[in-house]
């Protein structure tokens, strides 16, 4: 299995924890100590399948690469998770039925990438840049 990171700055699976908590009400991602409201479902739409393709098509990471989907029963799921070094979810996705697929696999059954995970990803791109 490949992974998001590369063995270059900080060890994720410590840092993440330390720097997020996620709203139990809705699953929002936030870094600790700052002040959360939840969306209001009535007003935030979810993404158009126009955004997602978008998503997918500017996906700057590499194709052979394993992600993350949820195996999901009922209502599907649309986002894909990166991984880190151990194979877990890059983002504190909370979710039990996590499921391996190649990037492209994932992008075929139309899934698009996690945008918590990419600015997860892309801030430690930064810093092994320096």
């Amino acid at each position: 299995m490949t992974q998001a990171t590369e063995g270059f700055g900080p060890d994720l699976e410590t840092a993440i924890p330390e720097t997020f908590d996620v709203c139990d009400d809705c699953g929002t991602p936030t870094i600790q100590l700052s002040s959360h409201t939840c969306p209001d479902p009535d007003t935030v739409q979810e993404p158009t399948r126009e955004d997602l393709d978008a998503r997918i098509e500017n996906d700057p990471y590499p194709e052979q690469e394993t992600v993350l989907v949820i195996e999901t029963t009922g209502q599907r799921s649309y986002a894909y998770h990166e991984t880190t070094d151990s194979g877990k979810p890059l983002c504190p996705v909370n979710h039990d039925g996590l499921k391996e697929l190649p990037r492209t696999e994932a992008q075929a059954q139309r899934y698009a990438p996690c945008q918590f995970c990419h600015r997860i990803r892309d801030a430690n791109r930064e810093v092994t840049d320096q």
